[in-house]
C-alpha cells in the first residue's frame, strides 16, 4: 500500500481518528517511555497530538516528531486508561507508515534507517 491515495487516506484517518482525543492525560499515567523522553511528545497524549500535526500539516516532519513515534513501545497500555476508546497504538502505527512513505522509503527500507526518514 502506497502512494498519494495512501499518503491521502493515512494522513485523514489520523487527523479524524486523534482528533477524537480529549486531551485528559490519563493515558500518560501508564506509559512506560513517557518518563524517559526530555518533553511532553513522548508520551501518548504528545504523541497523537504530533502525529495529527503532522497529518494536518500544521507541523513539519522533523526528526523530533520521528523520535517521539518511534521511541512507543505499542503496548497498547495507554489505550486502557482512555475514557474515549481511542486506538493509540494504531495512531502510532498509521504515523509510522506516513513517515515513511512520505520520506519515500518503502517499508522495507524503513528498518534501520528510521532517524533518516526526517531528513528526507
Amino acid at each position: 500500500m502506497s502512494g498519494p491515495n495512501t499518503i491521502d487516506r493515512l494522513r485523514t484517518w489520523i487527523s479524524e481518528t486523534a482528533g477524537r482525543c480529549i486531551y485528559c492525560g490519563f493515558c500518560e499515567s501508564v506509559c512506560p517511555t513517557r518518563p524517559l523522553g526530555p518533553h511532553r511528545g513522548y508520551g501518548p497524549r504528545g504523541r497523537v497530538a504530533m502525529a495529527r500535526l503532522v497529518a494536518e500539516g500544521v507541523t513539519p516532519l522533523s526528526n523530533t516528531v520521528v523520535e517521539s513515534v518511534y521511541t512507543c513501545l505499542l503496548c497498547a497500555a495507554c489505550e486502557t486508561k482512555c475514557p474515549v476508546g481511542l486506538p493509540i497504538a494504531d495512531i502510532i502505527r498509521a504515523a509510522r507508515r506516513l513517515y515513511t512513505l512520505e520520506a519515500g522509503f518503502s517499508a522495507r527500507e524503513e528498518k534501520g534507517r528510521v532517524p533518516a526518514i526526517a531528513r528526507r
